[in-house]
């Protein structure tokens, strides 16, 4: 009896997940039909609208993000569309768009766009970096197994355990480093401060489009690294790739 309790409950939970899910693709499904719909009609302020909503809940597509960068571009908001290109050349490694925004940054005299084997490095690690987790936990499981196995022999052992602590290093390293966090200034004119604080003395004053590096978040202020030097950021004037 009590089995087929538990049955009934996990098949009606099986259920209700199925159909939450179909039911929230259905519907994200229609707002982006029907903010593509918008942008074909060229009411780009309507469609930018539900385009940045379904990208706030966590879902994009390659398409999308072109349209989000378009729009953002001809608005005049050249931080917002160079943050889309980039999201966009994640999803799609489109060397032309680095070439575009490569272009960009130069005709802007943009600071912190550097599109070298830095950023293609952080890019592949970001990318690749769920793969070696895996895989040297399957070394580290594999050396402790044989270390079990040859408990006989010390030279074995010692092998074994060296592989193990030096893959349980590399993980632990893999677990803490999650790459550069960098973010996009958006805000026309952003105020760089010593502390996060309205009323904190001026560091510099920067004009979007720059990037910078992101060190952590104090409520509504960012501390952030720029050329070299600390300061703090509203968090609002920020786009965070």
């Amino acid at each position: 009896m009590q089995m087929l309790k538990f049955k009934f409950l996990f098949s009606s939970l099986i259920l209700f997940l199925f159909t939450t899910t179909v039911g929230y693709t259905q519907s994200l499904e229609k707002e982006l039909v029907k903010a593509d719909s918008l942008y074909e009609k060229k009411q780009y302020i309507s469609a930018i609208k539900i385009y940045e909503k379904i990208y706030n809940e966590g879902n994009s597509s390659p398409a999308m993000l072109l349209k989000l960068a378009r729009i953002e571009e001809g608005m005049g908001n050249l931080g917002q569309s160079m943050f889309y290109l980039e999201k966009y050349h994640q999803f799609t490694k489109d060397e032309k768009v680095i070439d575009y925004l490569k272009e960009t940054a130069e005709s802007k005299k943009a600071i912190g766009f550097d599109y070298g084997l830095s950023y293609k490095a952080d890019l592949f690690y970001k990318e690749w970096k769920i793969y070696f987790q895996l895989l040297f936990s399957i070394i580290i499981i594999f050396g402790l197994g044989m270390i079990i196995k040859h408990q006989n022999s010390l030279q074995k052992k010692k092998t074994y355990f060296s592989t193990s602590l030096i893959s349980i290093l590399i993980v632990a390293f893999l677990n803490n480093y999650n790459g550069k966090s960098e973010a996009i200034v958006i805000g026309s004119h952003s105020y760089l401060l010593e502390g996060p604080s309205a009323g904190s003395n001026l560091v510099e004053k920067v004009s979007a489009p720059a990037k910078i590096q992101v060190k952590n978040q104090v409520d509504v202020w960012s501390k952030v690294v720029f050329e070299d030097k600390e300061a703090y950021i509203k968090t609002s004037n920020i786009k965070k790739l």
